[in-house]
């Protein structure tokens, strides 16, 4: 699988999928106003750039950069910014996961959702996100989670209130989601190809805990 989402995938990425996802961003962002963090936010893998978006309209006294590989995502996040009046705020550029071209010591939070599961290097990335942080820092990065039951799956759907918002029956979209590019099963994160790359990465202070749908890997400086 490609490591970005090209043209013309991305402009159906922004208009359908991605948009599904707005409420999911907004309780990210809450969570994130929630935690007193401020500073320097840096989105790695942004897409259309939502949740940097929902975290600048939420969090006062932060400066958010959503960084993603494809040309067209970050020309379309820059248009979502602008649609918003948030172009002050919030400010996208094209970079890598492996290569963001922040300097050390420099970021406050890191956040990354569904970005995951598309890395070749997956430690390649930690060790980036790992130099960006200041000491303290944190990166809460999310990824979907493969062998979740259709319990858990609906439960997350309604707990998020994106019911409405789903393009097919939740009863489908719980039948395949499995089958879906969406992560990885939950082992892989704890021992697996992710699981690795964490403990061979700089980090030593770091959980990753089930939330229903989508794994969230907590990472301090």
């Amino acid at each position: 699988m490609p490591e970005k989402i090209p043209w013309p995938f991305s402009r159906f990425y922004d208009r359908y999928p991605n948009r599904i996802f707005t409420k999911w961003f907004r309780l990210i962002a809450t969570n994130i106003k929630d935690s007193g963090i401020s500073g320097t936010i840096v989105d790695i893998g942004t897409g259309p750039g939502r949740l940097p978006i929902e975290i600048a309209k939420q969090v006062g006294n932060v400066h958010v950069v959503g960084i993603d590989l494809s040309d067209d995502m970050v020309k379309i996040a820059k248009r979502n910014a602008q649609k918003a009046g948030l172009t002050d705020r919030v400010k996208f550029k094209v970079a890598s996961a492996y290569d963001t071209g922040f300097e050390s010591n420099s970021v406050d939070l890191v956040t990354s959702t569904g970005m995951l599961h598309h890395l070749r290097e997956p430690i390649r990335a930690f060790n980036e996100i790992f130099k960006i942080l200041k000491p303290g820092g944190e990166a809460w990065i999310y990824d979907g989670r493969k062998d979740v039951t259709k319990t858990e799956f609906k439960e997350t759907v309604q707990s998020l209130g994106i019911k409405e918002d789903l393009p097919l029956p939740l009863w489908i979209i719980a039948s395949i989601w499995p089958f879906m590019h969406v992560g990885y099963k939950t082992q892989v994160y704890i021992s697996g190809k992710i699981g690795r790359a964490l403990k061979e990465s700089p980090f030593t202070d770091y959980r990753v805990n089930k939330e229903g749908a989508y794994i969230k890997i907590e990472l301090k400086k």
